[in-house]
Order: structure tokens, then C-alpha cells, then sequence
């Protein structure tokens, strides 16, 4: 289970969503006014800032204004919800968000075209070469034409399926700067940012957050899981080694005179030594046999919850058992070692 919810955290965080989340400073509005674009041309002045895009959010995001849309000449709105991801020219770009068909919004203050994602034509029913030109009403009056159409990316985290999304313009809907920080003076960068920032809104405090940081937490709740499981796997492994560690030791005063009469008839460590693993090798698979089919079973379920997760390969069994074997070994090995090259004199003196 420790295996199997470990890189499920770590493919979460770490796998292509479809656009660059590398060195992204998320930077929220002070007001929704003529400041904003004085701010955002200032904030591009910055030495160590690559591009500024005003948006609503981030391409992943918990913060969602799902909408109605209607589509071309049909009479019914789409038995879904879309997803707004209203933004300015440098969004794409700024992200690294691929364009598969037409071209990206032009600038401007109000909405007047649309970009739609993949997911959205394929949902419609069209190629992403056949939206282009074609006319989208969502939010009940906001009809305006499909001009591109963008390669998929997450807009949420791995539990949900990528959702029909549309990107378009539309000034008094933004709340956030997103800013592309250059890596090196990082520090500095951000220190300027704030300054630029508050100067601007001096009454105000002043927050920031790598995007990073804001899909992380996403997956909080796995992450207090993988806490959990890591304490329990701790505990479960210290009992487990000692019960084996008590139960060798039980073993070897047993077989004391045994153990003294083979190394007497010339039996080797090696032997010896097996003569306790093969009992534990064969306890060990019994287990496995027993613990495999129901950790699967589980691990299946709870991998459910995702819409986008690892495989339970046969590596991952492997791996479990490679590491039981391991800490049995040691743990069954300490104690067979002492027996096994304990004077045989001594051994063949006890009760």
C-alpha cells in the first residue's frame, strides 16, 4: 500500500498537465481598474520577469465558473458544463499552451472571440479544424466566434477528467497576475514584484503563491494519507521484526544440539544458515499469497478515485516482496549468524 500511494502522490505532482507550471508566480489583484494594466506594464519592466498574463485563474484550478454553451446553429444548449478560463494574449504563451487549430485571441478589454480546448470540440463533435470560424454562445449572451482550438491540459487535479474548457477576454473578470520569473535572482525578482505591487496598493498586504505551491495542494489529503501510511508501515515493520527476531531466537535454542551435531559432521554456515531460511523463505510466500490479492484489491479502489493514475503493474508486487525479503533477511540472518557460529562444544553441552 506505502509503494503504490507514494508514487501516486509523485505522479500527481509531477506529471505532464499540459502546459509549463515551471518558475510561475501566481499574483492576485489589488483592484479591477485602470491600476491593472498600469501594474501589469510595470511588473514586464522587471528585469527578472519573462511575461505577465492577466486571468481569472490558472490553467488547473480549484477556483471553476462552469457555464452553459451553445454551439453553431443548434437550437439546445450542450447537456454539459464548460469551463471559463477568461485571459489575455499572453496566456497561452506565458503557460506554453499548444495550439492545435487556428490562431490564439487578439488583445482586447471585452470579450470578442474564443479559444476552445480539445476535449470541448471532440464533445461538440467536431474536428478542431471544423470549429474554427463557427459560432459559440456560453453564458447565455456571450456569442462570439471560435477562432483556435488548444491542446488539452488539466484544468483540475488528476481526480477529475479534463473538462470542455474556453479561453477569451474579458478585463473586469480578472482577478490574478500570472508571472514567468526568470531562475536565476529569483529572490530578487520577487522582492521587486511585491515592491512594484505595493507601491501601487500601499493599503494593502501584499501575498503571492507559486503555482507549484497551489497544485500541491490539491492533493493535501494524500499527502496527510502518505504521512499516515508511512507511521503505520513503520510500526508494522518494527512489530513484524521483532516477532521474527523473537521467533529465530526460539528456533535456534531448539535446535541447539542439532545445530552443534551438523558443524561437528562438517556442515557449513551456509547450511546452517539455510536450514532457518528456507522455513522463513516458505512463511514469506505464504504471506505474500495471502496479502498480494487483498492489497491489489484496495489499492484498485482507492486508485478509483483518480481519473488519471499509476498502473498496478507487477513491479510494484515485486518491489513489495523484494523489500520484505530484504528486512526478513536481515532481521532472520542476525540471529541465524550467532547460531551458526556458535562453538559446537558449547552447543552439544546444553540440556
Amino acid at each position: 500500500m506505502l509503494i503504490v500511494v507514494i508514487y501516486q502522490v509523485h505522479y500527481s505532482q509531477n506529471a505532464d498537465l499540459g502546459y509549463d507550471r515551471e518558475a510561475v508566480v501566481m499574483v492576485p489583484l489589488g483592484s479591477n481598474d485602470e491600476k491593472t494594466k498600469t501594474l501589469k506594464a510595470e511588473l514586464e519592466q522587471i528585469p527578472g520577469v519573462e511575461k505577465v498574463s492577466l486571468c481569472w485563474s490558472a490553467p488547473s484550478s480549484s477556483s471553476e465558473w462552469s457555464t452553459g454553451a451553445l454551439f453553431g446553429n443548434r437550437d439546445e444548449n450542450e447537456n454539459y458544463g464548460v469551463i471559463a478560463r477568461l485571459a489575455d494574449e499572453n496566456y497561452l504563451s506565458l503557460f506554453d499552451i499548444e495550439l492545435v487549430a487556428g490562431r490564439n485571441i487578439t488583445p482586447s478589454d471585452t470579450l470578442r472571440e474564443f479559444l476552445i480546448n480539445e476535449t470541448f470540440a471532440e464533445k461538440i463533435g467536431v474536428t478542431p479544424e471544423e470549429a474554427i470560424g463557427q459560432k459559440l454562445r456560453v453564458n447565455g449572451d456571450w456569442s462570439y466566434p471560435i477562432v483556435g482550438v488548444v491542446k488539452d491540459f488539466h484544468d483540475a487535479s488528476f481526480h477529475e477528467d479534463i473538462s470542455p474548457v474556453f479561453i477569451g477576454t474579458r478585463l473586469k473578470f480578472y482577478y490574478t497576475y500570472a508571472v514567468k520569473i526568470k531562475a536565476d535572482h529569483m529572490s530578487e525578482t520577487l522582492k521587486n514584484i511585491e515592491t512594484k505591487w505595493s507601491s501601487m496598493y500601499p493599503d494593502l498586504i501584499f501575498t503571492s503563491q507559486f503555482l507549484d505551491q497551489q497544485i500541491a495542494e490539491f492533493y493535501e489529503a494524500e499527502e496527510n494519507t502518505t504521512k499516515l501510511v508511512q507511521i503505520f508501515s513503520f510500526v508494522a515493520i518494527l512489530v513484524g521484526c521483532m516477532g521474527l527476531f523473537g521467533l529465530v531466537s526460539f528456533m535456534s535454542i531448539q535446535r541447539t544440539k542439532e545445530i552443534g551435531i551438523r558443524k561437528v559432521l562438517g556442515g557449513s554456515i551456509g547450511h546452517i544458515l539455510w536450514i532457518f531460511g528456507k522455513e522463513f523463505s516458505f512463511l514469506i510466500v505464504v504471506s505474500f499469497a495471502i496479502a498480494g490479492p487483498a492489497g491489489w484489491w484496495l489499492m484498485d479502489k482507492w486508485l478509483q478515485d483518480y481519473e488519471y493514475h499509476i498502473d498496478l503493474g507487477a513491479w510494484i508486487f515485486i518491489s513489495a516482496i523484494a523489500f520484505t525479503s530484504m528486512i526478513a533477511l536481515v532481521t532472520v540472518g542476525y540471529r541465524s549468524l550467532r547460531a551458526a557460529t556458535a562453538n559446537p562444544v558449547n552447543s552439544l553441552r546444553s540440556e
